[in-house]
């Protein structure tokens, strides 16, 4: 991140490590259960695939072999109860240990997420920089801010975080009778929440 002639940093901060304790119930159970959905369908739709192909090579056999015993009658039979989501129940410790090794290396990456996490706040602008996978760096001039909002849901509420949310003419707040529309800019798990936004408030006036 480079700065203009002339600008100066005023604010530069990072989320609040009790941010990851919200994206641990939004994000982290959110993907670890969606990983667990899509386990048991995947086992469900092989084992599926696989009882369709073990009764298409006995319809094979028994219009070959007319002659069967009892034995290999009742055997036939027992297969084709089997139903597909017997594979669930018996490799779901598998499927289970599967899932809580995702929620382990979300969070982890989580973990690590938030501190790349930058907050700026110049003279002349507002800049988000992070990630891991893909480097974002977001920035707005205060000439092209709208709307600045707090917020705290109840889990923020109770570890005293709070969010800024930074809007633009494309992405106005909610207003009465309105949807609310996304933020161009989300500053989260913020503990000096106030400073943040008297901060970019006091220049978007001003511009």
């Amino acid at each position: 991140m480079r700065l203009d002639n002339e600008e100066t940093i005023e604010l530069d901060i990072q989320p609040n490590e009790k941010l990851l304790v919200v994206w641990f119930f939004t994000k982290t159970i959110t993907y670890s259960i969606a990983t667990m959905f899509f386990v048991f369908m995947g086992l469900f739709f092989i084992n599926t695939i696989n009882l369709t192909s073990e009764d298409l090579k006995e319809n094979k056999t028994e219009v070959i072999q007319i002659e069967s015993s009892a034995d290999t009658v009742e055997e036939s039979s027992e297969k084709k109860i089997a139903h597909p989501f017997s594979i669930i129940t018996d490799y779901w410790p598998w499927a289970l240990s599967l899932v809580f090794l995702a929620s382990i290396l979300i969070q982890i990456y989580l973990i690590y997420l938030r501190k790349t996490f930058r907050y700026i706040i110049t003279n002349r602008r507002v800049i988000f920089v992070g990630g891991i996978l893909k480097r974002i760096e977001r920035t707005i001039p205060y000439k092209k801010i709208t709307d600045i909002q707090r917020s705290q849901n109840i889990l923020e509420r109770i570890l005293g975080i709070w969010n800024v949310q930074v809007f633009t003419p494309g992405t106005a707040s909610m207003q009465i009778g309105q949807t609310k529309a996304k933020a161009e800019l989300n500053f989260d798990g913020l503990l000096n929440s106030e400073d943040v936004y008297e901060a970019i408030n006091k220049h978007t006036q001003l511009n």
